[in-house]
């Protein structure tokens, strides 16, 4: 073996190993002088793709996979990983395209497979994807991912008996946004232990511990004692709910308890069904103090305008789509009497520093500490106009009206079609009509809003209550 083959090798292993480690960039660097080196090994194309994708420089990842295939055409993993990064350009056809020749390339992988099912679902071939997941099973009964997306797909559908069974699949997923815990410690499945502790634990994000948390006051009738885990910006909110003895932040020592069970596992152990959907709201309150400090701080911007919160963002991952900017409620500065307050934290928030033209918003974000500290801000408004984000979430736990914008492909818990939830009562959805489309669904807001503010001017002349649908 000469020099060069042995340098090619050298960096292609220090290359790989460093992508392993995580370190992509680093990697990157291995990569792109062996293939200064030598460009026509299809292999490094590859894996100088896998790097780029993992610094989310997916055009030139969706570059390194062209070359890769233009060398080795018939090369699976090239077609699956393209696939992947046009996902993440939002280029959900062409991705379709790219998983459908990866899984004829590479028959015996259910990976393309189930890739090919998210973009369906993104697409909103929900039945497809369903149809793509059930494939992908055939080849792998045991694939976590394959049941992911297909619990993902029936609870879309509102198919909850099986999507719920199905949903638990995403403990075995390597790659799923929360750690397993208190797995020494028997999960509880629903039976009635008068006097015991339980612990609940949160999942996910945010919005999902404020959805489940309503099961907190069922499980404390059939256990006795609730104490739940939390991220720390919950421990206040969720001590206020019925049936919480008390909560704790991650990371703190916790109290004995007799067993356990995930906020998103109790859906399954109640056999919840969209006609027992546990819609009562409002399921949160309001701790003393943090209603005196809103109080306070909303009288000093006291109008005789209604009051409309608003959030445009949320986090990037798991969904891009998630989000719209400050700048695409700009039609809704346009509707008479209305004060807007930001809801705005994180991503995004920024963009209050520069409202629309005519939009009165005022930004108070910086008095928020907690999301008692939201819920005392948005129990002082009228309204919530929301992208799907935790404030929506929080505004229906509150039982306050709140408008949510959804993407054109929603996120399984708003089902399909439908404009009310039944999870929420008092919340309204505006769905895009094609996807990246926001603008129609603001004109659709924009209407709803006119009606609200009238009723509101006007107690006789309310605005049109949404009915629950089963």
């Amino acid at each position: 073996m000469d020099n060069r083959s042995n340098q090619l090798q050298q960096l292609f292993k220090e290359g790989s190993e460093l992508l392993q480690a995580q370190n992509a960039a680093e990697a990157l660097i291995r990569f792109k002088t062996a293939l200064d080196i030598d460009s026509s090994k299809a292999l490094l194309h590859l894996y100088t793709g896998a790097a780029l994708h993992e610094l989310m420089r997916y055009e030139e990842a969706v570059t390194s996979y062209r070359h890769a295939l233009a060398i080795v055409p018939n090369m699976g993993e090239a077609h699956n990983n393209m696939g992947n990064s046009l996902m993440a350009l939002g280029r959900f056809d062409e991705a379709a395209a790219s998983f459908s020749r990866s899984s004829a390339l590479l028959p015996s992988s259910p990976v393309p497979v189930t890739a090919r099912a998210t973009a369906l679902l993104a697409l909103g071939n929900v039945a497809e994807a369903e149809a793509e997941c059930r494939r992908a099973l055939l080849i792998d009964p045991a694939f976590a991912a394959a049941h992911w997306n297909l619990a993902l797909s029936l609870l879309l559908q509102g198919r909850y008996q099986e999507g719920w069974q199905e949903y638990e699949w995403r403990w075995q997923k390597p790659d799923f946004t929360s750690p397993r815990r208190h797995s020494d410690v028997p999960l509880w499945d629903g039976s009635p232990l008068g006097g015991s502790t339980i612990l609940l634990h949160a999942e996910q994000g945010f919005g999902d511990a404020i959805q489940f948390i309503r099961y907190s006051s069922m499980v404390a009738k059939r256990v006795g004692h609730v104490v739940v885990e939390c991220h720390h910006e919950l421990v206040q909110l969720i001590r206020s709910v019925e049936g919480v003895l008390d909560a704790v932040p991650f990371g703190s020592p916790l109290p004995p308890f007799c067993c356990q069970a995930p906020l998103l596992s109790l859906p399954l152990i109640f056999g919840t069904t969209l006609q027992t959907v546990p819609h009562s709201c409002p399921y949160v309150s309001i701790p003393t103090d943090y209603r005196r400090k809103w109080s306070a701080l909303i009288s000093a911007h006291s109008t005789a305008t209604v009051r409309v919160g608003i959030a445009w963002a949320g986090k990037r991952y798991p969904d891009p789509l998630r989000s719209c900017l400050l700048a695409d409620f700009a039609p809704l500065a346009t509707a008479p009497d209305i004060t807007f307050y930001s809801l705005q934290l994180g991503t995004g928030s920024e963009q209050a520093d520069v409202p629309p033209p005519e939009m009165q918003l005022i930004d108070l974000t910086d008095q928020i500490q907690d999301f008692a500290d939201t819920a005392a801000l948005i129990e002082q408004l009228d309204l919530v106009i929301s992208i799907d984000t935790a404030v929506a979430h929080l505004a229906g736990a509150l039982g306050k009206p709140v408008y949510v914008l959804l993407p054109f492909a929603p996120d399984w818990r708003w089902l399909l079609e439908r404009n009310d939830s039944p999870w929420y009562p008092t919340m309204q959805i505006f769905r895009q009509n094609q996807p990246g489309n926001w603008h129609e669904a603001i004109t659709r807001v924009h209407a709803a809003l006119d009606l609200f503010v009238g009723g509101q001017k006007n107690p006789l002349r309310q605005p049109q209550r949404i009915n629950l649908r089963n």
